[in-house]
């Protein structure tokens, strides 16, 4: 989404109102976005290390300081043991065909996690009551935080955070990396100075060069 500048907001707190846009605030669409599909991906996978990835993105047509310093298109390659690769792509640019899926493809089929079917040997399609997957979520804290217990998801959603985090690296590399975007969280402040600022035009340098930027 976007959302346009306020009149008499200053510049960090024009950003923070326009996160999705900025990658020291979002960290891009890889990881404010793309991040559900590994996280699906990785519980299809029983929770495998990646070994490495390879990754790819750019800015091609966005443009205007609403889109902050963003790519609009990623796609990042991993690689699991045994051969398993796990293909990630998004991209937010308007007027282009949209697909919001994970499908898993193995020897004897193809399943659509998100459609609940399951073509090939041994086909499968779900026809249960409609699943209201945010809604349930809810239900299922509310019902816990009732009945004075816990629901915690904090290794999973940590870990699928560390897949989306990575980019040209290995897994090592990037669980044994200190390496942070700056400012770090414990730094930020309302008055502070903005790391990123708009040039002549408004518009704001992209985060990173591809191969010219370094994160190790």
């Amino acid at each position: 989404m976007l959302y346009p500048r306020k009149p008499g907001l200053t510049e960090v707190l024009w950003q923070a109102s326009n996160q999705y846009h900025f990658h020291w605030l979002s960290g891009d669409d890889v990881t404010q976005s793309l991040v559900h599909n590994l996280d699906r991906a990785s519980w299809v996978l029983k929770g495998a290390e990646p070994v490495k990835c390879r990754g790819l993105g750019g800015r091609s047509t966005i443009r205007g300081e609403q889109y902050g310093n963003v790519f609009d298109h990623h796609s990042v390659i991993y690689e699991f043991p045994e051969g398993v690769r796990v293909y990630a792509f998004c991209r937010t640019i308007p007027n282009c065909a949209n697909d919001y899926s994970s499908t898993v493809y193995g020897t004897k089929g193809s399943c659509s996690v998100m459609g609940m079917w399951i073509k090939g040997e041994n086909p499968w399609t779900y026809n249960g009551p409609k699943q209201r997957a945010h809604f349930n979520e809810h239900v299922e804290l509310y019902k816990a935080l009732r009945a004075g217990q816990r629901i915690n998801n904090g290794d999973y959603m940590a870990r699928s955070t560390l897949i989306a985090i990575m980019g040209q690296i290995t897994w090592q590399q990037v669980v044994n990396s200190n390496y942070c975007f700056l400012p770090k969280a414990e730094d930020v402040r309302a008055d502070m100075e903005s790391p990123t600022k708009p040039d002549a035009e408004g518009v704001y340098p992209v985060a990173f060069t591809p191969g010219v930027s370094k994160l190790l």
